[in-house]
Parts: structure tokens; sequence; C-alpha cells
């Protein structure tokens, strides 16, 4: 068996998994190291808010109606 990822691994699986499907080892890795750190679910939090933060701006920005209050 592989040994337990780092956070440094983690984060960076993190941040590839906003730009490609993970495969299932992957996930398993991430999952299993986010019950033991907490220091990476909030990381992985940040990274979500900010995806939806620029997702919201650019709706704004092109002028999208529906994304306005």
């Amino acid at each position: 068996m592989k040994p337990m990822k780092s956070c440094r691994d983690i984060t960076r699986l993190v941040l590839e998994g906003e730009v490609r499907q993970l495969s299932l080892a992957e996930r398993v890795q991430v999952r299993l190291h986010m019950w033991i750190c907490a220091a990476c679910p909030r990381f992985q939090r940040q990274v979500r808010f900010m995806r939806q933060a620029m997702g919201t701006w650019k709706a704004y920005a092109e002028g999208d109606d529906t994304s306005r209050g």
C-alpha cells in the first residue's frame, strides 16, 4: 500500500480537481487525508469559495442579469 500523501500532495490534487476529473485512487487519497488533517479541508473550502466568487464576478462583468440579487 502507498504511504499517506502529504498536505502538499493533497493541495496539488485539490487544485488539479478544479481542471480535471481526479481518478478514483486520487479521490480516495484526498478523502482519507481530509479525515486526519485540519488544514487541508479549510484549503479545499477556500478553493471552492474562490471558484464560486469568480463565477459570480464573471457573470456580473458580462452583464448577466440573472446573477444579480
